[in-house]
């Protein structure tokens, strides 16, 4: 059974390398370093969740508020557990985490990744505009979508 756990600044080491390892693999070069990881874990703003099948990190989802807004700022999911509800769930469990004076949600999503922009507009995400090149290895275009939860 899956499930969630929020990370903290005092987590063990290898789970921030573990992290790292799986935004490399499902983003590329431009995924985050094991400190990236560990420094958005310090501050008390952040959101970072993962999910686990037993021992193994099905994904994750890292992200923050500032005031009245926030921003998801990476999501993965293990290819071995796509298509399996693990994003939904990480998902769900972002939202729910967020303070309530949180007005709004903003995040980038490659325009080629269909999956995951039909997944975020489930969630009630729309298309607000688009970072041009925003995305090397392979370079793309990031539609910038978000979710007013009030």
């Amino acid at each position: 059974m899956m499930k969630t756990k929020r990370l903290a600044f005092d987590s063990p080491p290898a789970m921030f390398e573990e992290l790292s390892a799986l935004d490399k693999l499902c983003v590329g070069a431009d995924g985050w370093s094991t400190d990236s990881f560990r420094d958005e874990a310090q501050r008390p703003e952040s959101i970072i969740l993962t999910a686990y099948d037993d021992d193994t990190l099905a994904g994750m989802i890292a992200g923050f508020t500032a005031a009245d807004t926030g921003e998801i700022l990476t999501v993965c999911t293990a290819p071995q557990y796509r298509r399996q509800g693990v994003a939904r769930m990480l998902m769900e469990a972002f939202l729910k985490a967020v303070p309530e004076d949180v007005e709004s949600i903003a995040l980038e999503v490659r325009q080629s990744n269909t999956a995951a922009i039909e997944l975020y507009k489930s969630f009630g995400f729309e298309k607000a505009g688009v970072r041009k090149r925003f995305y090397r290895n392979p370079a793309e275009d990031a539609d910038v979508m978000v979710c007013k939860l009030k």
